[in-house]
C-alpha cells in the first residue's frame, strides 16, 4: 500500500462512500460493476474506508456486503 493518498484513491473513496450512501448495504461485485473498478482498487479503498471509521463490512457466508457508517 502506499504511504500517500493519490488523487486516484481519493476520487474512488469518495465514490465508494457515495455509491454506498446512496445505495444502502451492497456486496463488493456490485460497487465492482457499477464503479467501473477492479476487484483490487475495489478491496483497496474499501480497506482504507474501513480504517478511517467510514464504512462497515458485513460477511454473509463468503460474500461481504459494505454500508457506510452515518
Amino acid at each position: 500500500m502506499p504511504r500517500r493518498s493519490t488523487a486516484q484513491v481519493v476520487e474512488r473513496k469518495s465514490k465508494v462512500l457515495e455509491f454506498l450512501k446512496m445505495h444502502g448495504e451492497t456486496p463488493t461485485s456490485t460497487l465492482v460493476r457499477e464503479l467501473g473498478l477492479t476487484h483490487s482498487q475495489a478491496f483497496y479503498v474499501l480497506r482504507l474506508l474501513l480504517k478511517e471509521g467510514k464504512v462497515r463490512e458485513i460477511k454473509r457466508g463468503k460474500v461481504a456486503y459494505w454500508v457506510a457508517v452515518e
